[in-house]
């Protein structure tokens, strides 16, 4: 299964999105086949789909977890919550 440039690209912006394997390929035009493999080469971590799927989900909760970041030294008491959790997850 061979993805072009521009189809990358889209891959790691939907994901960067939070949509689903299975939104992304029905967004590609997949035939039912192919979005089968798509699928399973994201759960199996297969290149070339799951760089760009990876690297989309984690630049996203990476910019999410920076607002929060903000929130918390702002003062929110929900952010500092969750970001002692990041912590504690992270050990």
């Amino acid at each position: 299964m061979h993805f072009n440039e521009e189809q990358l690209k889209n891959i790691e912006e939907m994901a960067g999105l939070f949509f689903s394997p299975e939104d992304i390929a029905d967004n590609l035009g997949l035939s039912e086949e192919d979005s089968e493999t798509f699928k399973a080469m994201i759960e199996i971590k297969s290149p070339p789909v799951y760089i760009p799927f990876r690297r989309g989900r984690l630049r996203t909760e990476s910019e999410l977890r920076q607002a929060i970041k903000m929130a918390a030294i702002n003062g929110s008491s929900p952010a500092q919550g969750l970001m002692i959790q990041f912590y504690k997850d992270s050990k």
